[in-house]
């Protein structure tokens, strides 16, 4: 053997050995408790050398060759707030990367880790602060040590995100308003905003997260963003307050934006897909562009929109969150709606706009398939003043509004009375609403084209409403509440079988007050069929069409009227109070005629034909001729009876136990 092949032996011998000896020497260091803080040391060193605040790191311990655990870990700013914390930690990783400066990891498990991220007054996020950027030196900015951080599959265990941001109220408002407004959404339970001494913040939540990640990019020179795929995930948020069960799908993360594509989600009650964008920064709120696709929905996931939706049913829906021009204001778009719930079925679209001074709901194309009116219920919170009941059809278009301003275009409804079977009213209106309280929906120059009212419905509802039999139609502008209308231009016919048709015009007022409806009107008739109105009032031996100006005042037992009506009879009027109450009527007040012919007028051939002309005082009642009681004074100018000539003459008479008694005759 040469002396040259010696030497090379013998080094390469030396060489091996100091190599065993390193190796020995790391793996016994690392292996014992001395050695592990020793790396802990040295690992908590050189993250502090990179932090604007405190870092804490636990004990560390394993084959560092392939793998270590951590057993905790905690972050925070300068000013003493956290960022990020977990338990225990475990990473798989190749050491080889390592040396290649590359964070590769197999495998990562945390246990209960916290992250909150949070945007400063002046716009700055903490973990810019907490990691500020290098400078030309930084080994980060020539692909150093960092620049690579990818994982190959990960499992989150009882996660918590929070994201917390500035919040101010609306610039408009001034004064006692804006103090109002802060303290309004300050005591809000489904908003998290609290004083800061930075001024208002408003705070996300995202809590009990558990996760299953496959291939995750935190950082990748070659690439834009950080990406990760989601395997499954639940997590419960707070605004919206959801509780997502099975989610699966990919994440992006790029600036201040994240991108979603989920192809499968869970809720409590419901199933779906979705996909969209969430943006933050720019000194805004959080705004939205996401589409959900709700294969099958729960109203009771999504109750949470309005205090009084439903909370039982469900349905198909495709639902877009969707921040308007206003970012503190987000539209709940839903479109392919077929929902069922409380004895009802609703299809169409509609959107809710959340985070203004009112809800507002827009964009209504919705046909009602049908309606129940334990729905409206529901929406108005309590039981309406009076008892509706029944079902309605048909369709409604609008473009909506706020709900003290709320705008209806096109609507064309049938309500089918539970309460009277067989009675059914058919409309179609347009106009603006106030159905901010349901209960006490108000008209803003409502426009009514009725095509068939059924008059037995108010009847029902109201069984002092007058009991005129038939049905109406026609036309009206409504205005104030639906307890006390105020309508105008109204254009009314009355039917009543096959008897003649009353046509009414005009305007005026009608409340539903606790005992009584009370009416103000100004009408014309044109003509008032009395034949018609017969059939609903027994003792009324009026017969005939007869036109002319028509006031009423008052309620039905104590009515001002004030009429001056012409027809086939002639002419007559009266002016007083009339009791239309259905159990006894009666009149006091003065009559006149002009030339009135009582065979035509009373419909009866067996009376003399007349032509009279006076006045009439009256003051009587009774519920039929024979319970008849009270006077009637005649003042008659130059008439006709019979062909015979009348000179002025008076008569006093008196009635009682169906008895006429004449008093005077002159």
């Amino acid at each position: 053997m040469s002396r040259r092949l010696r030497i090379a032996i013998a080094s390469a011998v030396i060489l091996l050995g100091l190599l065993v000896i390193a190796g020995l020497s790391f793996v016994g260091v690392t292996h014992t408790g001395f050695g592990e803080e020793r790396v802990r040391q040295m690992v908590a060193s050189m993250l502090a050398g990179r932090v604007k605040g405190k870092v804490h790191i636990g004990r560390i311990h394993g084959g560092f060759f392939n793998g270590v655990t951590i057993d905790s870990i905690e972050i925070r700013d300068d000013e003493d707030s956290l960022f990020v914390a977990s338990g225990p930690i475990r990473v798989r990783y190749d050491a080889r990367d390592i040396f290649d400066r590359r964070i590769l990891l197999t495998y990562l498990e945390a246990r209960r880790p916290v992250v909150h991220l949070r945007q400063h007054e002046g716009g700055q996020w903490n973990f810019r602060r907490i990691f500020p950027p290098g400078g030309k030196d930084d080994p980060r900015r020539e692909g150093g040590f960092g620049q690579y951080i990818v994982i190959d599959s990960s499992d989150i265990h009882n996660a918590s995100f929070v994201l917390t941001m500035p919040w101010h109220p609306a610039p408009t408002l001034r004064g006692a308003r804006r103090d109002s407004a802060i303290a309004f959404e300050l005591s809000r339970k489904d908003l998290e905003i609290r004083r800061t001494r930075e001024g208002f913040a408003r705070t996300w939540r995202w809590t009990k997260g558990d996760a299953s990640f496959g291939y995750a990019r935190i950082a990748d020179p070659d690439s834009t963003g950080r990406f990760a795929r989601i395997r499954k995930a639940s997590f419960s948020e707070t605004d919206p307050p959801f509780q997502f069960r099975n989610v699966s799908g990919t994440a992006l993360h790029l600036g201040d934006s994240i991108w979603i594509d989920s192809d499968h989600w869970d809720l409590p009650a419901s199933t779906g897909r979705a996909k969209g964008k969430v943006i933050w920064g720019s000194d805004l709120p959080v705004r939205y562009n996401i589409h959900v696709i709700g294969d099958s929905m729960s109203l009771k996931d999504v109750a949470w929109v309005y205090p009084t939706l439903p909370r039982t049913g469900g349905g198909k829906v495709e639902l877009d969150i969707r921040s308007e021009r206003n970012p503190h204001i987000i539209d709940y778009v839903l479109t392919n709606m077929d929902v069922r719930t409380t004895g009802s079925r609703v299809l169409g679209r509609m959107t809710f706009a959340v985070g203004g001074p009112i809800l507002a709901v827009k964009d209504l194309d919705l046909e009602a398939a049908p309606v129940d009116f334990d729905l409206l219920r529901t929406f108005n919170g309590k039981d309406f003043p009076y008892d509706w009941q029944g079902k309605i059809t048909g369709n409604v278009k609008a473009s909506g509004g706020p709900l003290d301003r709320f705008m209806i275009e096109q609507s064309a409804l049938t309500f089918a009375d539970a309460n009277v079977p067989g009675a059914v009213t058919r409309a179609t209106g347009r106009g603006e609403l106030d159905i901010l309280f349901p209960a006490f929906t108000a008209f803003h120059s409502f426009n009514v084209d009725v095509d068939q009212l059924d008059l037995r419905t108010l009847q029902y509802l109201n069984p002092l409403f007058p009991r005129v039999k038939g049905i109406v139609e026609g036309t009206a502008t409504l205005d104030s509440s639906w307890l006390d209308v105020r309508f105008r231009n109204a254009d009314l016919y009355h039917h009543d079988g096959n008897q003649p048709v009353s046509r009414i015009t005009g305007d005026g007022r009608v409340t539903w007050g606790e005992k009584f409806l009370v009416y103000d009107l100004t009408l014309q008739a044109l003509p008032l069929s009395f034949t018609a109105l017969s059939s609903s009032y027994p003792l009324l031996p009026l017969r005939g069409e007869y036109s002319g100006p028509l006031r009423v005042k008052g309620t039905s037992p104590n009515l001002l009227v004030t009429t001056n009506l012409t027809g086939p009879a002639g002419a007559f009027g009266y002016n007083g109070l009339i009791d239309a109450d259905a159990t006894e009527y009666g009149a006091r007040g003065r009559a006149t005629s002009s030339a009135l012919d009582l065979r035509t007028l009373l419909g009866k051939s067996e009376v003399p034909q007349t032509r009279l002309t006076g006045q009439y005082d009256l003051d009587l009642r009774g519920s039929s001729l024979e319970t008849l009681v009270g006077s009637a004074v005649a003042g008659m100018d130059k008439s006709a009876v019979g062909g015979f000539a009348v000179e002025p003459s008076v008569a006093r008479l008196r009635f009682a136990n169906g008895i006429a008694t004449v008093d005077t005759l002159s």
